[in-house]
């Protein structure tokens, strides 16, 4: 049965937490707050970021609008999202959404050199994770803040991967190449060769393109040029941030 969120809902809009709820930290453009009950999920308010965002999204909807649709979208073509359990409007005309938890880890987590990443599995969750990417641009979707961060995994054979914060991904007929780009610079910007040496990066990119199939070898070299100039020109070559 599932859990009312009725009355949780109307504390934490007051900020309050109710019983078993946790304020979790996330970027200004929202508030976060996780429920450690059955079943176990989260709680987002997604705030504003100015006056320009509110009249915008009487155009294009609101970021939680955009999420619930990008949610249908991915899932109508295989992928999956966490599942929306409660969607709404608080007092303050904040539009919140409580969705399901997804495993309880990210790709990152497991796709970097770690002691207890077992070396052959960790290259299988590299291949899955390249067509993964591939696949989703084959189908036309766009990952506003494509982070290995916001991409959720189960460490199984194959991987179980689940995509998170989405309301600001794109969805198209084609995806534009500046766009390909740019989510490949978002993956590789935050990693460092220590944790993801060269040949790690070679072999997703491989199975990247295996999955995706747009590219021939010349424009497959091309891209992986253009992407390494462009993470050099942010000076983030080699990783300076966090993934």
């Amino acid at each position: 049965m599932q859990h009312n969120f009725e009355h949780d809902i109307s504390q934490l809009e007051n900020n309050t937490l109710p019983e078993n709820w946790e304020w979790i930290s996330c970027s200004k453009q929202a508030r976060m707050a996780r429920y450690n009950g059955d079943p176990a999920c989260y709680f987002k308010e997604f705030i504003p970021k100015s006056r320009l965002e509110v009249l915008k999204s009487k155009f294009r909807g609101t970021r939680c609008e955009i999420w619930v649709k990008q949610a249908k979208i991915g899932m109508e073509a295989g992928f999956e999202v966490p599942e929306i359990l409660a969607t709404g409007v608080l007092k303050n005309k904040h539009h919140y959404l409580i969705t399901a938890s997804g495993p309880n880890g990210a790709a990152s987590d497991y796709l970097v050199r770690k002691p207890e990443n077992n070396k052959a599995k960790r290259q299988e969750w590299i291949k899955a994770f390249g067509q993964y990417i591939g696949a989703m641009h084959k189908a036309g979707i766009v990952h506003g803040d494509l982070r290995a961060g916001n991409i959720l995994m189960e460490p199984i054979l194959p991987p179980r991967f689940v995509m998170i914060d989405i309301e600001r991904n794109s969805h198209h007929t084609l995806v534009p190449l500046s766009l390909v780009k740019k989510n490949l610079v978002q993956l590789i910007k935050r990693i460092s060769f220590k944790d993801f040496s060269a040949k790690d990066r070679t072999l997703f990119f491989k199975h990247y393109n295996l999955a995706y199939s747009r590219f021939n070898k010349k424009e497959q070299k091309a891209l992986a040029l253009d992407v390494i100039k462009l993470v050099k020109k942010q000076n983030l070559w080699g990783g300076d941030q966090n993934i």
